[in-house]
């Protein structure tokens, strides 16, 4: 049984819901977006199948030097986000991904200091940005994908046009909170 709330953060009004992660909601959520969305359903299995594998693989390295690194990965495009304690931590990711075969591409974007950002203010970013982005006219963000730390966003996905990437950004921009924007969006044309 899950609990919803409707809460107002800095005059967006969100619904939290607090319960376990619900595979059939979630399912029909991916099954909705995937409808709109401009890669193929084996494609989304892939992406799907990539950021499996590597939550594993950085689940599985001893010690903490991945706790605040991500893969976001669209179209079997991977972009490295985060904070990594030391320029070792850094490389040592990149590293680990080079082993995932199934990626066409990876961009490291990981930062060398430290996350200034809280869960719960990272989570609300987040939001405030899948709010912005949805509600903005000309953005297709089914396509793209974020990641916040402290006020840092990573963006990546598919834009496109040069136009909808830039209101894209531009868009995130507006939001307080955002401090900097690490845009890896490509633009591929349909």
């Amino acid at each position: 049984m899950c609990t919803l709330a409707i809460a107002t953060i800095i005059g967006f009004s969100i619904i939290v819901q607090a319960c376990a992660f619900d595979p059939i909601a979630s399912a029909l959520g991916k099954g909705v977006s995937t409808a709109i969305d401009v890669r193929t359903k084996e494609e989304v299995k892939e992406d799907i199948a990539i950021d499996i594998a590597v939550t594993k693989m950085f689940a599985e390295q001893k010690g903490d030097q991945f706790k605040n690194i991500s893969l976001l990965v669209f179209a079997q495009h991977g972009v490295l986000t985060g904070f990594a304690a030391s320029a070792d931590a850094r490389r040592n990711a990149e590293q680990l991904m080079k082993g995932e075969k199934r990626l066409r591409s990876l961009t490291n974007k990981i930062i060398v200091g430290a996350d200034n950002g809280s869960f719960g203010s990272n989570l609300v970013l987040d939001k405030k940005i899948d709010f912005k982005l949805t509600a903005t006219k000309g953005v297709s963000s089914v396509n793209m994908r974020w990641k916040v730390y402290g006020g840092d966003v990573f963006l990546m996905g598919i834009a496109q046009s040069r136009k909808e990437a830039n209101l894209a950004v531009e868009a995130i921009k507006e939001l307080e909170g955002v401090k900097t924007i690490h845009s890896s969006l490509r633009i591929v044309k349909k």
